[in-house]
C-alpha cells in the first residue's frame, strides 16, 4: 500500500488521470520521477546552483586563457612571418565575448529557477528542473574540456571519450 492505494500503478494512475497511455504511466513517469529523486538527493539546495555557477565561472576563465594562448601563438607565427591559421583568428582574445558568458549564465540561471518555481505548482513541471540542470551542467563541462583540448592539455582519446560520455548521459 503506498498512500493508500494498491499498488504504485494505481498512484500513478490517479495522480495523472488525463493520462491514459500504458507506456507513459508504467515506465515514463516513474523513469522520469526516479531521475528527478536522484538529481534532488544531490542538488536539492542552493549548493546544486553554486555549483552550476562555478562551472560557468571554470569554463569562461579557461575560455580566457585558451584565447589569450592563441592570442600569443597570433603573436608568434607573425614574428616569424608565417601565415597564421584561420582557427587561430576565430579563437583569439576578444572582448564581446564577456557579455555572451554573462548573458547564457544568466538565462540559465532564469530558466532553471522559472522551471523550479513551476514545479512548486504543477507536478508536470516538477522533472524538468533536473533534465535542465543537467544538460547545462554537462554543457560546461564539454566546453571546459574543450577548451583544455585546444590548449593541449587533454589529449584527444581523452576528450573524445568524456565528451561522448557526457552527451550519452544527457540525451538518456
Amino acid at each position: 500500500m503506498i498512500f493508500g492505494y494498491n499498488n504504485f500503478e494505481d498512484f500513478l494512475t490517479s495522480l495523472f488521470k488525463g493520462v491514459t497511455s500504458d507506456i507513459i504511466i508504467k515506465y515514463i513517469i516513474p523513469f522520469i520521477l526516479l531521475i528527478n529523486i536522484a538529481f534532488d538527493f544531490f542538488f536539492a539546495s542552493v549548493g546544486g546552483i553554486w555549483f552550476l555557477i562555478s562551472l560557468y565561472i571554470i569554463d569562461f576563465l579557461t575560455g580566457i586563457i585558451k584565447a589569450t594562448y592563441f592570442s600569443i601563438q597570433i603573436v608568434k607565427l607573425k614574428k616569424a612571418n608565417l601565415e597564421v591559421p584561420k582557427e587561430y583568428e576565430l579563437k583569439k582574445l576578444v572582448s564581446k565575448k564577456f557579455p555572451r558568458f554573462l548573458l547564457t549564465l544568466l538565462a540559465a540561471l532564469i530558466i532553471l529557477s522559472l522551471i523550479n518555481f513551476a514545479g512548486k505548482f504543477s507536478i508536470i513541471f516538477y522533472p524538468l528542473f533536473s533534465i535542465f540542470y543537467s544538460v547545462f551542467l554537462g554543457q560546461q563541462l564539454i566546453s571546459i574540456i574543450e577548451n583544455f583540448y585546444d590548449m593541449k592539455l587533454v589529449p584527444l582519446a581523452l576528450y573524445k571519450k568524456l565528451k561522448k560520455k557526457i552527451t550519452d548521459v544527457i540525451n538518456e
